[in-house]
């Protein structure tokens, strides 16, 4: 009787001890950052509405490994976060569907080419442009903070992370009124 109290004891030490350490295990760091940066309006073709906002996405690897990034459509795994004078900016149908997308309510086909991966060596960066404005309403006039980020194992929430891009500013003015004629 006494040997068999001592082996539940030890085993319950061990269930404890198993349970703590199972608890307190870190998530492992990023081995990316991100960053962005608004398209110098000036710079884009003239015809181009002022209320046109194009952003520029740098992904930087900041590990020891050889990391591999598809290029196409890297809008797909961005989470954008996008706020007109502190309060959430109008999303467009673009947006709507690439969340329907990422968290489909029914099975969906997905047809076309499989997209070839690029590689990025440590301390190396990729950048790709984002067009915000396919997926906000950015015509209003007022302030807008976009921040941009990404999970870095999204199939796999346990152990992943978020990664968190700067906050940029975009200020839309009130429309200049009609000078008298």
């Amino acid at each position: 009787m006494k040997k068999l109290a001592l082996h539940f004891l030890v085993l319950m030490s061990a269930t404890q001890i198993f349970t703590i350490y199972a608890q307190t295990s870190e998530r492992p760091k990023p081995g990316f950052s991100l960053s962005i940066e608004e398209v110098n309006p000036s710079m884009l073709p003239s015809g181009y509405p002022s209320s046109y906002h194009k952003l520029l996405v740098t992904r930087t690897n900041i590990s020891n490994l050889d990391e591999s990034f598809t290029r196409s459509d890297s809008a797909r795994g961005i989470d954008m976060i996008v706020l007109l004078d502190g309060a959430p900016a109008e999303e467009t149908d673009s947006m709507r569907d690439l969340r329907e997308e990422r968290h489909p309510t029914k099975p969906t086909l997905w047809a076309g080419s499989v997209p070839r991966p690029a590689t990025i060596k440590p301390g190396k960066s990729i950048t790709f442009p984002l067009e915000i404005r396919g997926y906000f309403d950015m015509t209003k006039p007022g302030t807008y903070t976009i921040t941009v980020s990404q999970e870095t194992f999204p199939s796999d929430p346990e152990k992943s992370v978020t990664v968190k891009s700067n906050t940029l500013t975009i200020v839309v003015p009130e429309p200049e009124a009609d000078a008298p004629k």
